[in-house]
């Protein structure tokens, strides 16, 4: 089968490789034919060179066909989980993050059906959509709060729209690239076109939120700008992937200020593809404004490379297989 491999930081080939069959799978596994995928700002490291954690704690476990990515769209045509069918058309998590192939194995309890009056290349934008919901279940207080949001990348949109959704009193982006446009569209009521650390910096005690999401990720500092920037009680969530294992936390800053510092991935991941399904429904001009970009499968470096170095329009880049 085909997939596309890095074979050396920011290049891509497609590769010939073998083809995974019902006999590789356990109970509750699936095996999906790819009908589209996403890139992921998690993907992003993978793609520059980076040795990641996970690659880190499960030594050989370098790029193999298909990686890096996990947001994906597929036809199931093997199952040994009963919730799902040969022929069945779901949208989820490539569990094992090589999902950038002809085939790929994932765990039937990360992936759900979507409504399929959405393309491929726009349902694909559920997974994001159910991680961003669940972070912002976790956060109380959002309904009534002053919130900012670190980073206005596909991600940080997202939040800007869910946190709007949820009762936020105001949203307030904050990005190095000039999203003032965009952002506004996805619900914020401005953004910050600065870096975290100059706009922290020019902040008022009476312009502090009482609920900052990092959406950046992939770097110490931002957490950092996030405790800083937070009203006393305020509450701190780090959805951003770390690059380190370990990050210096102002203890005293958390301390003084009577903080909660939250983070962790996203559960019940069936539950919460539901919930994003209900969620676009109610909300059916966010694929148009989310997702921007998309190209054919066979041209994922150039997707890869645009979202290294994305536009102020660019939001979400999806990836589709020709039917």
């Amino acid at each position: 089968m085909w997939a596309q491999q890095l074979v050396r930081p920011r290049e891509f080939v497609e590769v010939a490789t073998t083809r995974p069959d019902a006999d590789d799978l356990v109970d509750g596994e699936v095996l999906l034919r790819l009908r589209a995928g996403a890139i992921c700002g998690s993907d992003l490291p993978v793609f520059n060179g980076l040795l990641t954690l996970k690659q880190r704690d499960e030594p050989g476990v370098e790029n193999p066909p298909g990686s890096p990515m996990h947001e994906v769209v597929g036809e199931v045509i093997a199952t040994r989980d009963p919730r799902h069918a040969v022929g069945d058309q779901v949208v989820g998590w490539g569990s094992r993050l090589n999902a950038l192939s002809e085939l790929t194995i994932s765990l039937g309890d990360a992936l759900n059906s979507f409504d399929p009056r959405l393309s491929p290349e726009r349902a694909v934008m559920l997974q994001p959509l159910a991680c961003v919901l669940h972070a912002v279940e976790q956060i109380p207080g959002v309904a009534g709060a002053r919130a900012a949001v670190l980073g206005q990348g596909p991600m940080g949109l997202l939040f800007n729209h869910a946190l709007r959704s949820a009762g936020a009193r105001s949203v307030i982006g904050v990005d190095r690239l000039d999203r003032r446009d965009l952002g506004a569209r996805m619900g914020a009521d401005d953004v910050a076109h600065l870096h975290t650390s100059r706009w922290v910096g020019q902040l008022s005690d009476a312009d502090r939120p009482e609920v900052v999401v990092e959406a950046i990720g992939h770097n110490v500092s931002t957490l950092d700008h996030a405790l800083e920037a937070a009203e006393r009680g305020g509450r701190i969530f780090y959805f951003g992937i770390p690059d380190d294992a370990y990050y210096p936390v102002n203890m005293q800053r958390l301390l003084r200020k009577n903080l909660s510092l939250m983070s962790g991935v996203t559960l019940q991941r069936r539950v919460m593809l539901e919930k994003a399904s209900r969620y676009l429904a109610a909300h059916p001009d966010l694929v148009e404004a989310f997702v921007t970009h998309t190209f054919d499968v066979d041209q994922a470096q150039q997707g890869f490379e645009l979202a290294t170095a994305p536009t102020p329009q660019t939001a979400k880049i999806t990836l589709k297989v020709a039917s």
